[in-house]
């Protein structure tokens, strides 16, 4: 989760990295970055390592799209009201593969992959979802495969068809909701 403006500049290649407070383990080597409430690009994780905020460097804080390590403090300050210099923050670096804040409708899923749809329906569609749904869509995250996927869960390849009418319609929602928009 990112404010607007960071988003922005990884977006434009200015912010290479994050730093975020304590010691973060990303789940994925390929991320969906979001701001303001919505999935805007993906990112791989290039990198990651911990240090204490103390020695974080005037490099490291413009990687971070600061000027210099002081203006990265006193913004770290500001979001991590108590951060101690003492403590250890994640360095994450990033680079941005694709955005997806907008769909093409005439491509299958938008031209997401089935996995990226999967990932973004589930964080932003829990009320709309049953829980055989969520299920389905978590073992896709899992296995990142739909046929692989049809076979773990429903156990016949012949429900293809019930695991792509899902995407499709997870799809529907997120761009009625506005949560995607379609490219113009």
């Amino acid at each position: 989760m990112f404010k607007e403006e960071y988003a922005t500049r990884l977006i434009e290649g200015s912010k290479t990295t994050t730093i975020r407070r304590g010691i973060v383990k990303p789940r994925y080597r390929e991320v969906i970055l979001h701001a303001g409430s919505r999935p805007i690009a993906v990112a791989r994780v290039e990198y990651v390592y911990y240090k204490k905020l103390r020695d974080i460097s005037e490099d490291e804080a413009k990687r971070d799209g600061f000027e210099n390590k002081a203006e990265l403090l006193k913004t770290l300050k500001k979001l991590y009201p108590g951060i101690s210099e003492d403590e250890y923050v994640t360095v994450i670096g990033l680079r941005v593969v694709k955005r997806v804040d907008t769909v093409n409708l005439n491509k299958p899923f938008g031209g997401l992959s089935p996995v990226e749809l999967a990932r973004i329906g589930l964080r932003y569609l829990s009320k709309e979802l049953t829980g055989f749904e969520s299920r389905l869509l978590l073992e896709l995250t899992r296995t990142g495969d739909i046929d692989l996927t049809v076979a773990r869960v429903l156990k016949d390849p012949g429900k293809r068809d019930l695991l792509v009418d899902l995407l499709n319609r997870v799809l529907r929602l997120l761009v009625e909701k506005q949560i995607l928009r379609e490219e113009r």
